[in-house]
């Protein structure tokens, strides 16, 4: 279960004071759509294969695959083209209990050494800052950018229009993914509107904390990035917290990094940022 959070996140403490019944009632809504996003968390990875392996042509300087940054005991990838890409896209993740999302204490341990994400080169006439470089950390970076603007006050509209504008054809649909999916229940059981701006007193945020490289293909085209943060819930300040990681296939098209088309990614296995659990999962801590 998630737990109340200072607003930084991690310590937990009661604030003073005694709410209204008015706040009560908020709160205990917020902890509602939480449960039930907790749950979502649990329900077995849905393969999407769309059937539609494209090839899409790729043009520029070829990506280069850092094997220092792929997460430790997923392997090698093993070849390239549609099949290995699937393979790749569909192979299960690390499978890490619900509670693992909630805060706790931080591990002395770490996956290795932190990574270094690039800067966007384009942050203006784009809904997501674009422009990185042919690299497995600017698969990363691109992911990461991604998910801090279509998670927005965890909007599902937001997520399907950042989404989009780095899909390819024949990407999974936006409302079909996993995070979609996350945050209509979040809403629906926070009793807030399904989409739009949220209501007076109440913020919904993620900050990111941590990536991982799954795979990349023979080729260096295909990554399987992965972006870890932390969604914090604040309805006029009483605040709950917990670890929202995501996976999501990238290709490199020209001198950009989009959303592969074919199969989507397992679940990423989220956890709390820095616990024993996000570690063993494979999760490095993220430098700019």
């Amino acid at each position: 279960m998630a737990r109340l959070m200072n607003p930084d996140g991690r310590q937990m403490y009661s604030r003073p004071g005694r709410p209204g019944p008015g706040e009560r009632g908020r709160a205990m809504l917020i902890l509602g759509g939480v449960g039930v996003l907790l749950l979502g968390l649990i329900i077995a990875v849905i393969m999407f294969v769309t059937g539609m392996f494209t090839g899409s042509e790729t043009t520029g300087p070829r990506p280069s695959a850092d094997p220092m940054l792929s997460s430790p005991g997923l392997g090698p990838s093993a070849g390239s083209g549609p099949q290995a890409e699937a393979a790749l896209a569909q192979a299960p993740m690390l499978q890490l209990p619900v509670s693992a999302v909630s805060p706790r204490t931080l591990s002395t341990r770490t996956a290795g050494p932190p990574i270094a994400l690039p800067q966007p080169e384009q942050v203006t006439g784009s809904l997501v800052p674009t422009g990185f470089p042919a690299t497995e950390a600017g698969a990363l970076a691109q992911l990461v950018e991604l998910m801090k603007v279509g998670m927005a006050d965890a909007d599902p509209q937001t997520w399907a229009r950042a989404y989009d504008s780095l899909a390819e054809p024949g990407a999974l649909p936006a409302a079909q993914t996993r995070t979609s999916q996350d945050l209509v229940d979040l809403r629906r059981g926070s009793n807030m509107n399904p989409t739009g701006p949220l209501r007076s007193g109440m913020r919904i945020s993620w900050a990111p904390t941590s990536v991982m490289v799954k795979g990349t293909t023979d080729d260096g085209t295909y990554t399987v990035a992965c972006a870890l943060g932390e969604l914090v819930a604040d309805n006029d300040g009483r605040v709950v917290s917990f670890g929202w990681g995501n996976c999501l296939p990238m290709r490199r098209v020209g001198d950009q990094w989009r959303i592969a088309s074919g199969p989507t990614a397992a679940t990423a296995p989220s956890a709390w940022p820095g616990s024993d659990e996000a570690v063993s999962a494979g999760w490095r801590d993220i430098t700019r």
